[in-house]
């Protein structure tokens, strides 16, 4: 498969969990990759391995909550590839706490790399992708893909400032379509609750403060959602494979939820 056949690809918080599953998906369909995590080790290894098959890789240690490290990120992407086609911000982080317990310290946390992080990414990937010719007549000059939540579609207990900074995320998408239609198309991704270390992360916290067994809250989610299992990882790397690809050409500012039912609105 090659539908992303020679496309240059930003992939943040690719060392790990739905970052490295698209990494994988874009790799398998002829992507060129930057590959950016704040863990350098991971994103390294990542990189060695897809390298080895034949994958064309830049691996960049980043901290996406830094601005000035966002436009490094897409200056030394350009310099290495000429272009950029797509980028996936997907860097995000979570801490569960209580409303009346959460401190500034989480906000901003959470913020700092969800919201503000994930805007300044936008921000400095859009004005690359402005500047630059289509693959092809009449497409777009690129193609941003942005990681929501449903948690950012409607609020819940113990994730208010979660919540907030994905909800953020879904109008920094609508905005960025509308201001930079019909060169550069932005959508977004609202993926349920995903088997990987961050929902691990999130029932262990979750659990303590209900007083409940660890594996409780993650089991109590799956029981949940209508298609029947746990969200995987590639479930969430076929969307973003999809929003990359030539048959989206058409599609900006919709956020699409991928969770297996979970929430229909």
């Amino acid at each position: 498969m090659t539908r992303l056949n020679n496309v240059v690809a930003i992939i943040t918080g690719a060392g790990r969990g739905i970052g490295e599953a698209i990494a994988r998906r874009y790799a398998s369909e002829g992507a060129r990759l930057v590959l950016a995590d704040i863990n350098q080790d991971a994103v390294t290894s990542l990189a060695s391995e897809l390298s080895e098959h034949g994958v064309d890789v830049l691996p960049l240690s980043i901290d996406i909550s830094d601005p000035e490290a966002s436009s490094r990120m897409i200056d030394e992407s350009t310099e290495y590839y000429g272009r950029i086609d797509v980028m996936v911000n997907n860097a995000g982080v979570i801490r569960v706490k209580p409303f009346l317990e959460t401190t500034t310290q989480d906000w901003d946390y959470m913020q700092s790399v969800n919201a503000r992080g994930l805007f300044f990414s936008v921000q400095a990937c859009a004005r690359q992708m402005l500047s630059q010719v289509p693959l092809a007549d009449g497409r777009p000059t690129g193609k941003i893909i942005n990681m929501s939540s449903i948690a950012g579609r409607s609020g819940r207990g113990l994730i208010c400032a979660y919540s907030a900074s994905k909800a953020a995320v879904i109008m920094i998408t609508q905005s960025g379509a509308s201001e930079f239609s019909p060169k550069v198309t932005v959508n977004s991704i609202c993926p349920g609750p995903v088997d990987t270390e961050m929902w691990v992360k999130i029932d262990a916290e979750w659990a303590a403060i209900e007083g409940k067994p660890t594996g409780s809250v993650w089991s109590e989610r799956v029981k949940g959602v209508p298609m029947g299992r746990a969200q995987k990882p590639e479930d969430v790397a076929s969307m973003a494979c999809f929003l990359a690809s030539k048959d989206s050409d058409f599609i900006t500012g919709q956020s699409y939820h991928v969770d297996g039912g979970l929430l229909m609105l």
